[in-house]
């Protein structure tokens, strides 16, 4: 019988072989890992509060083509975000390797959604409630702080609209594994869901179709799904030079489309309407959809290992933790009379913007040390 004697040269060489592996591993991982993705989403992030900063002077009366003007521009470059959101959700959770399963929904999404939801909704209510001043529960201080931590922020309605898709996306999965079944999809959605709503934005075709239109409405059946699917419908699809460019026409066109409407509208009646800038209208999807094509076919070899990369890739994984605790900064500059006309609109919105960027991303990397809110908050 032989008996082996493993010197301590063996196991130092097996730990060696480890760690190698690992690294290759994390090496190779990185290689596979689509950078457009991260690029999208840091951008998308800067987009939503570029739109959100801009609110603090959006709503202020005389709306005219300067300072208002500028402002409405920064809105409209901005609104690319939320779809470009929703197609990088769909890319990947309706990504037929990518196990998603119901009780993994239920189990592991759902809970940290509600989470961190509840978490912030009650610390900005905290704010809103005016229990911060008042330090009582008295005098409907109380009922405003139950009221504002169920309702939450007004930002984090995304949150219940994402938790909405990841419930049903079981259910949407098969649909995505025909591309037939999608276009047919996506086509119907847009002209159902988009198209349709938005000609009811024009008062002659509101009244004379409204007798059809107001019986078949299915907004709130397809809702933000065309977002979702078309994510994944486009993001697997090589699309050629010709394509991309009748993209990015319909794309840019619509949004200078929905910039001289709302310009239009507004300078005219004084008085500062949304109907025009929700991402239900026909324009916003052919919005998003260009901005999206663009991150995946402009960075498509991007270098995941350059000093760049490796910071946009930590932000990237910041991304729900800074869109959650970013509506701080703003109540903050609001609080101390910051805004985006305070000086030139061009320079100072995208200052504001950057700055409250960077107080979020700081918040958000304190927290990331703290395990437990690390894992259930951001």
């Amino acid at each position: 019988m032989r008996h082996y004697v493993f010197s301590g040269v063996v196991p130092f060489r097996i730990i060696l072989l480890i760690i190698v592996g690992r690294s290759f591993k994390r090496i190779l991982m990185e290689k596979k890992r689509e950078c457009f993705l991260d690029i999208a989403k840091v951008a998308s992030m800067l987009g939503v509060i570029i739109v959100h900063t801009g609110t603090i002077s959006w709503y202020e009366a005389p709306f005219g083509l300067y300072p208002w003007g500028v402002l409405n521009v920064f809105d409209m470059l901005g609104r690319f975000s939320v779809p470009v959101f929703l197609m990088i959700s769909g890319y990947l959770f309706l990504n037929p390797q990518r196990q998603v399963s119901p009780s993994d929904i239920f189990k592991k999404y759902i809970p940290r959604l509600l989470c961190a939801f509840f978490f912030w909704s009650f610390l900005y209510a905290l704010i809103t409630s005016g229990f911060m001043t008042s330090r009582s529960l008295s005098g409907g201080v109380g009922e405003k702080l139950l009221q504002d931590t169920l309702s939450g922020r007004y930002h984090m309605w995304y949150i219940f609209t994402i938790a909405g898709l990841y419930i049903i996306t079981p259910a949407i999965r098969p649909v995505a594994t025909d591309r037939k079944a999608m276009r047919y999809f996506l086509l119907v959605s847009f002209v159902l869901t988009y198209l349709i709503p938005t000609l009811q934005l024009i008062p002659a075709v509101a009244d004379s179709t409204a007798w059809l239109t107001g019986k078949f409405d299915l907004s709130n059946i397809s809702g933000y799904v065309l977002y979702y699917l078309a994510g994944y419908y486009f993001g697997t699809m090589e699309l050629s030079p010709k394509q991309r460019k009748v993209i990015y026409t319909l794309g840019i066109a619509s949004a200078l489309i929905m910039f001289a409407v709302v310009s239009a509208i507004i300078i005219s009646q004084q008085y500062p309407t949304l109907a025009y800038h929700k991402y239900t209208n026909a324009g916003m999807p052919l919005f998003g959809l260009a901005a999206f094509v663009f991150f995946k076919y402009r960075f498509k070899d991007v270098d995941p290992g350059s000093k760049i990369m490796r910071v946009i890739i930590k932000l990237s994984k910041m991304n729900l933790g800074i869109y959650l605790v970013h509506d701080f900064g703003l109540i903050v500059f609001r609080k101390i009379g910051l805004s985006p006309v305070l000086g030139t609109p061009l320079l100072m919105l995208p200052l504001l913007a950057l700055a409250d960027y960077a107080i979020s991303a700081c918040i958000v990397l304190v927290i990331s040390h703290i395990p437990v809110l690390k894992k259930w908050v951001i």
